[in-house]
């Protein structure tokens, strides 16, 4: 081993010892942590003086850490941190904790981050949400009512996807209202379908390690004997064929109505001018201003 090597070993066993000396732990829950629960973590030390030790927690969006006592500009968008010193004791409750401040967190004293820094650690949290049902090429199905209505030509084959955002891969399952089969797969696919099997189909989303963790999402399934209109408009294309028109009519009434305070404000701007000229040049008889001699009048006029 070379000298140069034998300096690498000795500077990361250094950095080891000195990482030893901070931990952040998980205080509370106990068990598994669910989304939504309120999540206790405590900075461990051994032989250090935690009233010099903070937390921190890294944003994924500046990619940069921030003290979480220190710093409270961040603290709205993570919601309730709460930093306590007790008996010698440095901790951090999150409150209602979600997938998006789940960590890393870490715990670094006398404001070193290289020397005195825990290991990183991120909230194991387990979570079960988001899910939609879709067709083929669709990216507008989880914004659609709930049960959407899917209307297919009789004999025609059908596809469903069910999908959902989760800790871990979910269990999937479909059913039809009135049967009591179930379907365990994510995707749903009708061979050839009859009228007989139209009716609504559910899709549950199980989280693997929680059962009680679950969300499900229906949908109607219409057979049809003859082919759609083309002119009959799909859910999409009727909020487009509302949205656009609306939007242009829109932007048409604000430039009518910006058009008209232009020319209000044109017309208030030429009377003022006209009756400053007025007011500062009086009508005399036998003046520049008078009426023309051409104009007869029968009235005299009186000073």
């Amino acid at each position: 081993m070379s000298c140069l090597q034998f300096f690498l070993v000795v500077c990361i066993c250094f950095q080891v010892v000195l990482n030893e000396r901070l931990r952040v732990v998980i205080k509370e829950p106990s068990g598994p942590i669910v989304e939504g629960s309120d999540v206790t973590l405590q900075c461990v030390g051994d032989g250090e003086d935690m009233s010099q030790a903070k937390f921190q927690m890294y944003h994924k969006w500046l990619r940069s850490w921030f003290s979480v006592d220190i710093t409270t500009s961040f603290r709205c968008w993570y919601y309730n941190f709460n930093v306590t010193r007790d008996n010698g004791e440095l901790s951090l409750r999150v409150k209602h904790m979600y997938k998006w401040h789940a960590g890393p967190y870490r715990c670094i004293s006398n404001g070193s981050d290289s020397l005195f820094a825990s290991e990183n650690l991120t909230v194991p949290l387990q979570y079960l949400n988001g899910i939609s049902i879709s067709e083929p090429g669709s990216i507008f199905s989880r914004y659609m009512r709930d049960p959407r209505v899917v209307r297919v030509l009789r004999g025609k084959d059908i596809e469903l996807k069910c999908c959902a955002s989760s800790s871990e891969p979910p269990v999937y399952r479909w059913n039809r209202k009135g049967n009591d089969w179930i379907y365990p797969t994510s995707n749903l696919k009708i061979v050839k379908i009859t009228p007989g099997q139209g009716g609504i189909y559910t899709c549950q989303a199980i989280h693997p390690s929680i059962p009680s963790l679950s969300q499900s999402k229906s949908v109607l399934i219409e057979v049809v004997e003859e082919p759609l209109s083309s002119l009959q408009l799909s859910e999409m294309n009727l909020i487009l064929a509302i949205a656009i028109p609306a939007g242009v009519l829109f932007l048409v009434l604000l430039g009518i109505i910006a058009y008209k305070c232009k020319a209000k404000k044109r017309n208030l701007k030429g009377m003022q001018l006209l009756d400053e000229k007025n007011s500062k040049t009086p009508i005399w008889k036998g003046s520049g201003s008078s009426l023309p001699v051409t104009v007869a009048d029968s009235v005299p006029l009186v000073m």
